[in-house]
């Protein structure tokens, strides 16, 4: 009898929580939350807009692009398509700091100045500019 009461005391002294399935679970939901996160990266582009100062003032040396109501873009007093505009852009571009005007009508869709935009940008324009009207 004596043992048996032995082996009891000995045992409640050596009581411990194993706490690794514990931990491993944490992990497994930390893995679950970091894989199943959707990290969206706003794709919105940098415009520069004319300020009171400079509106109305459009340099010499910038290239004017036009944009109609119909989505036609003249560019150079010619009707040119959104697909020769980058290579328009890039061979008049003499560096990255010549500004690009943008002349959009009032009713042109937003979907077609954009384009516009994002065709400037990519042949290399640092300064794309919106010309705005006179109050």
């Amino acid at each position: 009898m004596k043992r048996y009461f032995n082996s009891i005391q000995e045992s409640d002294d050596n009581q411990n929580v194993d706490l690794t399935p514990l931990i491993d679970m944490v992990f497994i939901l930390l893995i679950f939350f970091i894989v199943t996160t959707v990290f969206v990266k706003d794709k919105a582009m940098d415009i520069d807009r004319p300020s009171q100062a400079s509106e109305g003032k459009v340099s010499n040396s910038s290239l004017l692009i036009v944009l109609t109501a119909n989505g036609q873009i003249r560019a150079g007093g010619e009707v040119i398509s959104l697909n020769s505009l980058r290579s328009w852009v890039s061979n008049r571009l003499t560096n990255k700091e010549t500004p690009v005007v943008i002349l959009a009508d009032k009713q042109a869709s937003v979907e077609h100045l954009t384009e516009v935009m994002d065709e400037c940008k990519l042949a290399g324009a640092g300064k794309i500019s919106l010309a705005a009207e006179e109050k």
